[in-house]
């Protein structure tokens, strides 16, 4: 399994808790010191309840008993003389120690408690904070619609407070479950809107994590040389500040880069001076995560018995800590561990109690991580009815975390929050139109001082007249300016939408070869031992051909979207005509026998053009094989060419069953789909006359098709020829 990635987001998510504060930046020891030196000295409850509750909260990631002690003396104390603030800071340390452990449904009842008490007394920061804490639970357990609820509410509040240290943190945790959810888009806009609060602050700690955060959001979507600069900005703020903490997760983020990139000597490397920080200042949460990720390299490198160790390591430190979602992450890792060496019961064992640790609390991704363990373990023990059982509630898990009335309900809160984003840049924007308004008033009046008292009003009257004429034409010129707008506009429009639909057609398409392969997979795999040879070949086959549509429409698809992307590279050279189709009609030399259709080609020689040979060769292939699927047995396709000026028009031309004047209209179109069985019965994509279009037309050159039913088809295209 990939390093637990809760590792990172919970302790990047801690350090906003009760964000207003965790300003201070001091050594872990030395603030300790500090605060029971002055607990020693101090004679008010009040201050002793807020010392004891500093503690707790210095204690939550080193040592959780600690945190709880702490957390009850001041509990009883604030209990005692009915300081309300100081039970609520004492429920929410519990509630951090909990979460912190995976034991969710007791932090969300000591947070719930801390927001009421808050809400009695109208402590605006502590139910800001109370709900920020509340989200981290639910977004821990994979709730990503409850989470943002929680977190949008904790922004609500801080944005009318203008705390901008409450804005950013906020604005991070939504992030991250956008990142969580993949979608990078929104959680990189999330993260640098943080980044933005946090230069305006000048807070080198904020700017540093919301640097980790940009830079996790490259790493994921495969960009390691923007990922890594974000972490090393990131890691050279740490070490400016001592801010250890920092510097270790950055070091281990770098490591998770080059492990990504295969570079497991340098990940290894990082990982361990990670790992040397980490027991420095005791963080042994951070500690069992590097030790995880070094278990994880031995694995990839292959050293199974070193990966155990560490995995096994790991496992310890966190049953040390009472976490759970550590402790099934480490569970499914060395299950996982002995599927690779092929130690299938021991393996499903380790699954099975990671299963109970992920369900104890409720972890829906560790849930379906183990499903999946599991699905595998049973399938290689040839225990299908349990391997079909496991991965049908994977599936099923996975759907739940990913459904689409989750996605409607984060998309209705990003609309909610771009809502309210547009409304403050209204304001801005009226606000500088008042000014502006103010400005021309102001102008007006001074101009009209001018002319009053001016001697010269032929003159003045003459520049006037000018300034009319000039401000005439630049509205005119404006005006052509906006129409050509609106007209790009409008085509823009059509195009997206004919996009849209294509988009639909082709998603329609691939459901067919997909139930193809499910259905007769799904009877293989139950009724293999009940069916003969002679059925079981036929379904092979029907699962193959299935196959074989679905990599065709997959292939032509990845060629339009690069295409459209401007991702794909064309690189003309001159290049001989009749030999480029004469290679091209070798490839489809064998389909053309099998129907027993004759194929050749009458290009002149040295005829050159200039193109790219990859692309028009896909072009030349594309059309001929058309021809070959509408051509009955028997006919008969040639290939020819005709020089025309500055172009040589080539012609592919068949003896099948020719198209009707109505079905012409509809080639080449992306807004209509359009495809039809061939005279062997074959599939089409739909998508390779789509292609030639778009690959001719970026060569420099027009396609069309001449044709009649029952009278064959000429697909005619031109190329740019060298002379």
């Amino acid at each position: 399994m990939a390093t637990f990635i809760t590792n990172r987001f919970l302790v990047l998510i801690l350090l906003s808790f009760f964000f207003l504060n965790t300003l201070a930046a001091k050594h872990f020891d030395t603030k300790i010191d500090s605060l029971l030196i002055e607990l020693k000295n101090v004679k008010s409850d009040t201050t002793k309840a807020n010392i004891l509750n500093n503690l707790s909260w210095e204690y939550k990631l080193s040592i959780p008993e600690k945190a709880n002690e702490y957390a009850k003396q001041a509990l009883d104390i604030s209990n005692k003389t009915g300081y309300k603030k100081g039970i609520a800071k004492s429920l929410n340390n519990f509630g951090i120690v909990h979460c912190i452990q995976g034991n969710y449904s007791k932090a969300i009842e000591y947070f719930q408690k801390a927001l009421k008490l808050m809400t009695e007394l109208g402590n605006e920061s502590g139910i800001s904070s109370s709900l920020n804490n509340i989200g981290i639970v639910y977004d821990e357990q994979a709730n990503y619609p409850q989470a943002i609820e929680y977190y949008q509410k904790s922004l609500k509040i801080n944005k009318k407070k203008e705390n901008k240290k409450g804005i950013s943190a906020c604005l991070n945790n939504i992030g991250l479950v956008y990142e969580k959810q993949g979608n990078y888009t929104l959680a990189l806009e999330y993260f640098q809107d943080a980044l933005k609060i946090e230069k305006e602050c000048r807070d080198k700690r904020g700017i540093s994590n919301c640097m980790i955060n940009i830079g996790e959001v490259y790493k994921q979507q495969g960009n390691y040389t923007l990922a890594l600069e974000y972490y090393q900005e990131a890691l050279k703020i740490g070490k400016e500040f001592r801010f250890k903490r920092g510097i270790s997760n950055c070091i281990n983020n770098i490591g998770e880069v080059y492990k990504q990139q295969g570079n497991y000597t340098l990940a290894l490397e990082y990982y361990q001076e990670a790992l040397k920080i980490g027991k420095e200042f005791r963080f042994k949460r951070g500690i069992s995560n590097c030790i995880n990720n070094i278990g994880e390299v031995y694995k990839q490198q292959g050293n199974y018995t070193l990966a155990l160790e560490y995995y096994k390591k790991s496992l310890t430190i966190y049953k040390e800590l009472g976490k759970k979602s550590g402790i099934a992450n480490n569970l499914n890792n060395i299950g996982n561990l002995y599927y690779k060496l092929k130690k299938f019961n021991i393996a499903t064992e380790y699954s099975l109690k990671s299963l109970k640790e992920a369900k104890d609390i409720g972890a829906k991704q560790l849930i379906a991580n183990a499903y999946r363990s599991l699905s595998e373990n049973y399938s290689a023990q040839n225990s299908y009815k349990k391997a079909f059982k496991y991965h049908k509630l994977y599936k099923e898990m996975n759907d739940s975390i990913f459904n689409k009335e989750k996605s409607k309900q984060l998309n209705e809160m990003q609309v909610r929050y771009e809502t309210e984003k547009k409304e403050q840049q209204i304001q801005v924007l009226k606000k500088e139109n008042e000014i502006n308004v103010l400005k021309l008033k102001k102008h007006k009046i001074q101009r009209n001082l001018l002319i009053v008292s001016s001697l010269f009003i032929l003159l003045s009257i003459i520049i006037l007249y000018s300034r009319f004429l000039l401000k005439k034409k630049t509205n005119e010129q404006l005006e052509i300016a906006i129409k050509k707008i609106s007209k790009s506009e409008a085509e823009l429009k059509e195009s997206n939408n004919a996009k849209d639909k294509f988009f639909t057609i082709i998603s329609h398409d691939l459901k067919g070869p997909f139930n193809s392969l499910l259905g007769f997979s799904e009877l293989l795999i139950k009724k293999a031992k009940e069916y003969d040879k002679e059925k079981i070949i036929k379904f092979g086959n029907a699962i193959n051909t299935s196959a074989h549509d679905l990599y065709d429409l997959t292939e032509n698809l990845l060629l339009w979207g690069n295409a459209q992307s401007g991702n794909l590279q064309n690189i003309p050279e001159k290049v001989n005509l009749r030999k480029l189709v004469i290679d091209n009609i070798s490839v489809l030399k064998s389909s053309a026998e099998k129907k027993n259709i004759i194929l050749y080609q009458e290009i002149p020689e040295n005829i050159y053009v200039y193109v790219d040979i990859n692309i028009i060769s896909m072009v030349i292939r594309n059309l001929i094989s058309n021809a070959l699927k509408f051509t009955n047995s028997g006919g008969k396709i040639s290939v020819i060419s005709v020089e025309k000026d500055n172009l040589v028009e080539i012609s592919v031309i068949d003896t099948g069953i020719g198209i009707s004047e109505e079905s012409i209209k509809k080639l080449f179109r992306i807004d209509i789909h359009y495809t039809t069985k061939g005279t062997s019965d074959e599939n089409g994509t739909g998508l390779g006359l789509i292609l030639c279009k778009e690959f001719v037309g970026k060569s420099g050159g027009g396609i069309w098709v001449e044709s009649e039913p029952d009278k064959g088809s000429t697909f005619k295209f031109t190329l740019p020829k060298i002379f």
